[in-house]
């Protein structure tokens, strides 16, 4: 299931260019800009450098973007007659989800390579290889946990336009409300609130602490993603559940 899903989303040139160029913008652009603006930011009790500590922003909007495009397939799949062909076989509906959540977390992961890859050779970006370790754990756990809950979104709502709608306008909101570009104290006190019940504020504070201190200080986030994963798993197989049986 997950070689037929990878499949479908490398043949749609549309959605594999949108899963894989705000990664590359964001990075290119962006990140070296705002570094030589910035160029360090205190963190925590120590110095980062700002593109270092722009980067789990980075990735958190691949996970977005990939997350996106996984719930808009959804929607393809229904309008070109696909998933009706589907569930006319005998298929687990938990395989079904389970390829499209590591479909997801494997664009996820190539995004991350190429990205990673760029700040190691033009960014100078050098860690040590338990921070690197925390790092790949922290960004599969959270595009994990944001996979399921876009595919979550996408089968509570039927109308495509809506899903679009909702999600294109909701990306960047949860994005910028989070400590993405900012640490949390130098946030305007109404954002820090919303910053808590935030899901993106657990993915960009888990990389970053991932980054800059390894798994003794990702722990907290990891502990939030690792059990918001399952819970929208859970909730995506039952909304998945409902949508078939309707067809």
């Amino acid at each position: 299931m997950f070689f037929r899903e990878f499949a479908l989303l490398t043949r749609n040139r549309v959605n594999f260019v949108l899963s894989l160029m705000p990664t590359l913008v964001y990075l290119l652009l962006m990140n070296t800009s705002l570094s030589n603006l910035v160029g360090a930011v205190d963190y925590r009790g120590i110095t980062l450098r700002y593109d270092v500590f722009l980067l789990p922003m980075v990735l958190m909007s691949a996970i977005l973007s990939a997350s996106l495009i996984s719930g808009m397939a959804l929607f393809q799949e229904e309008m070109s007659g696909v998933s009706t062909e589907l569930w006319s076989y005998p298929l687990r509906r938990s395989r079904y989800l389970a390829g499209k959540i590591l479909t997801g977390v494997g664009v996820v992961v190539l995004q991350a390579a190429v990205a990673l890859a760029v700040a190691v050779a033009v960014l100078r970006m050098s860690l040590d290889l338990s921070r690197w370790l925390a790092l790949g754990v922290t960004l599969v756990v959270t595009a994990a946990a944001f996979n399921a809950l876009y595919l979550v979104v996408a089968l509570i709502i039927d109308d495509f336009q809506l899903f679009n709608i909702i999600t294109n306008t909701s990306l960047p909101i949860l994005l910028f409300s989070s400590p993405s570009m900012y640490t949390r104290e130098h946030m305007p006190e109404v954002l820090r609130w919303v910053s808590v019940v935030n899901p993106v504020t657990y993915g960009v504070t888990g990389m970053r602490d991932a980054v800059a201190f390894g798994f003794g200080e990702a722990w907290p986030a990891l502990l939030v993603l690792g059990t918001l994963a399952p819970i929208t798993y859970l909730l995506a197989s039952t909304a998945l559940l409902r949508r078939a049986a309707s067809m």
